[in-house]
């Protein structure tokens, strides 16, 4: 009995510390700001994820697998299959800690052999970010193989993607931003 008394009156004195501190006005101005930051992240997110028709519009790059140590290398690979990569788009390549923005496809007619896609590859994988070597149908359905531009061949687990693993495809690179994102994730 005793006890629980002490118990209430700390649990009184502990709410009223809080009401007094809550009151302030450089509480009621924080709680405001960061409720303006809330609102504008997710209105700017659900907008950009409207016009690129994704869900996930930006990716912090994780790997060097598409860094270009020269321009000859990873051209080589297409040239020895008679494909000309003047048309490709990121023909730069980019790097560990740079910044995409990737856009939604609506069907897999959209993809060439040249984009850079975002491929979903299952469970709780990081997706992959490669280029598209080559496509081709299988009983009727469309099939793709992807390559990073710094590999010398196709990964394993690339040879026979499906169209429904297409995340989005890649269309610009902010060099260097994407530190923020892997910072944030820990890696």
């Amino acid at each position: 009995m005793v006890g629980s008394r002490r118990l209430r009156r700390r649990v009184k004195r502990v709410q009223r510390h809080l009401k007094n501190f809550l009151r302030r006005p450089a509480v009621h101005e924080t709680v405001e700001f960061l409720l303006m930051l809330g609102f504008l992240y997710f209105s700017f997110t659900g907008i950009m994820m409207v016009i690129f028709r994704t869900d996930s519009f930006w990716r912090g790059v994780t790997s060097q697998s598409m860094k270009h140590e020269d321009d000859y290398s990873w051209r080589q690979y297409f040239s020895d299959r008679g494909i000309d990569t003047s048309q490709f788009p990121l023909q730069g390549g980019f790097e560990r800690g740079d910044l995409l923005i990737i856009q939604g496809v609506s069907s897999f007619s959209e993809i060439r052999v040249g984009d850079v896609v975002v491929l979903d590859q299952g469970g709780n994988t990081i997706p992959l970010v490669h280029r598209v070597v080559e496509i081709w149908y299988e009983n009727g359905s469309p099939r793709f193989m992807t390559k990073g531009d710094a590999n010398s061949r196709p990964l394993p687990t690339e040879v026979a993607n499906r169209p429904e693993q297409i995340l989005g495809k890649v269309i610009f690179v902010v060099p260097k931003l994407g530190y923020i994102s892997l910072w944030f994730q820990g890696q």
